[in-house]
């Protein structure tokens, strides 16, 4: 029988924990690693790559961690990880000092040409925010709309965009979810 937790697999969830272990989810307060944990689980039931759950488990961390801390992460990522664990998250990674519009038009223009294990990364992360965003419209209505720098309008286009894109790329099975979810969200706007 092969071992699931792999000690790679723990290495990573002991990271994660190191530099998200303080921080809450934005507006639903839940402890942040709840997030890399959802999108390592939906990898997982993918049966994507050891690499790719890795990388699932490691998305957030070069975005979250502070700026002086990076390059220290980088290196300790493709030590321990190794080089294509680091260039998947680097391929899912945003540019959090450039302005939200500039940061995501970037961040598409990159998944059109990026590997398919950042792809799925994505699609993980996306799926599970768009779960989020969903218990928190149930729970708080439309106030929810003010905890995002962009407006819900354009919110709303630039997870439409990115859906399109993964839809282009990936098998309808990474992205049934994550199109449900948006239609939900969607149509709770109405």
């Amino acid at each position: 029988m092969e071992t699931f937790l792999t000690p790679r697999l723990l290495s990573a969830i002991s990271l994660a924990v190191r530099v998200h272990g303080n921080m809450t989810r934005k507006g639903d307060g839940l402890p942040f690693i709840v997030h890399p944990i959802a999108v390592f689980g939906l990898l997982s039931h993918w049966n994507a790559s050891e690499d790719t759950c890795i990388a699932g488990l490691l998305h957030d961390v070069l975005e979250d961690a502070p700026e002086e801390e990076h390059e220290a992460l980088r290196s300790e990522i493709d030590r321990n990880f190794g080089e294509p664990v680091l260039k998947i998250i680097e391929g899912v990674t945003e540019d959090e000092a450039l302005p939200w519009l500039e940061r995501k038009k970037l961040y598409m223009q990159h998944l059109r040409v990026a590997p398919k294990e950042s792809l799925l990364v994505s699609c993980a992360d996306q799926t599970h925010n768009t779960r989020a965003l969903l218990l928190a419209l149930e729970r708080d209505g439309d106030d929810v709309w003010s905890r995002f720098t962009a407006p819900r309008e354009v919110k709303m286009q630039q997870m439409t965009l990115i859906l399109h894109v993964l839809q282009e790329y990936l098998d309808e099975r990474y992205t049934e979810e994550l199109a449900q979810n948006i239609a939900a969200i969607n149509a709770s706007l109405s």
